[in-house]
């Protein structure tokens, strides 16, 4: 059975133990279906931090409809994730998935959206909503901002975008684990809240021109063809025990099956198969580090009938057996 809210009323609904002030508040929703919290906090030049948690037992989805403030949201998957349909919005892909370990960067005002959660998956995201005119207030030159950004703040004439930027770093994973992590109270809290979130969002537009350089280099792909590319990396982070093959992944991405190959060497530096290797050997990393599951266990959990195969590329990656590997955290 799915699950449908709207923002304004079946959402608003089920909420309960809703606390704020001033500068932050917090919210819970609990039902039959599952739970929802999320908290927010109002810093200095109109920052916006939200740390939101969610698990349902029965498939959800949250239609919402953005404001017409033109307002950017920073996004920072930490588990789970969401597929988000917008349909009907010129230059935005109506169907896209936002995954854990991933991050995106996006100005959609004036839309209606439909927000899409598995069962039985526990999601945790930050997000940071911010002003364009944040960057306005440090003095300096525009010209190594990304097109689309330097555009938005440029030009009176808004262009929707959403952006996948890629896998979150590990230097955005400390800021992160420090956000959730926060030591102070009050004016405290406050003060160092806002550095980190302007940090992160320094490493996050950092990263977007760094995917420009590297782009730069290829004039093959078009900013649309990229975002599939993308798309087709969540849906492989979603399929990883049994992904589509190469020619049902390009159909449903709407590329070509050559298209989609040639873009992962160029984009993402690796081949379809190569990357659902890396991922599948990288769950089973941390399976061996945190279960007590046996090798052929984890290799049959993470998608390989073959013991032998499974330790074959397990140490090829990671220079050690899967024994060996799981014995190291006994020292």
């Amino acid at each position: 059975m799915t699950i449908r809210l709207t923002g304004t009323e079946d959402f608003g609904e089920f909420c309960e133990d809703v606390q704020f002030n001033d500068y932050e508040g917090k919210a819970e929703l609990s039902t039959w279906f599952g739970q929802s919290s999320f908290r927010w906090t109002f810093l200095r030049h109109n920052l916006e931090l939200v740390i939101c948690n969610n698990e349902y037992s029965q498939p959800v989805i949250f239609e919402s409809i953005h404001d017409d403030l033109p307002f950017l949201t920073s996004k920072f998957f930490l588990s789970g994730g969401m597929r988000t349909t917008t349909p009907n919005v010129p230059g935005v892909i109506d169907d896209y998935e936002e995954v854990a370990g991933y991050n995106y960067l996006f100005f959609l005002p004036d839309i209606r959206e439909f927000e899409h959660f598995n069962p039985k998956q526990r999601t945790q995201c930050i997000g940071i909503y911010w002003y364009p005119e944040l960057l306005d207030s440090f003095q300096a030159s525009f010209a190594q901002l990304p097109t689309l950004l330097r555009q938005l703040i440029e030009n009176p004439i808004k262009e929707r975008f959403h952006q996948p930027l890629g896998a979150t770093t590990p230097a955005m994973r400390l800021v992160l684990k420090q956000i959730l992590q926060c030591p102070f109270r009050e004016k405290l809290r406050l003060m160092y809240l806002e550095a980190k979130v302007l940090e992160l969002l320094t490493l996050q537009i950092a990263q977007w021109g760094e995917n420009n350089q590297v782009l730069g280099r290829s004039l093959y792909f078009r900013p649309n063809e990229i975002q599939r590319l993308h798309h087709a990396k969540a849906i492989l982070n979603q399929t990883l025990h049994n992904p589509p093959s190469l020619l049902n992944l390009a159909k449903e991405i709407g590329l070509n099956d050559f298209k989609l190959k040639r873009g992962f060497r160029e984009v993402f530096g690796t081949t379809v198969l190569g990357y659902v290797q890396s991922l599948r050997l990288e769950q089973a990393q941390r399976l061996l580090r945190d279960t007590n599951l046996t090798v052929a266990e984890i290799a049959s959990q993470v998608g390989y009938e073959s013991i032998g195969h499974f330790r074959y590329l397990f140490k090829r990656q990671f220079g050690i057996t899967p024994r060996e590997y799981r014995q190291q955290k006994y020292l």
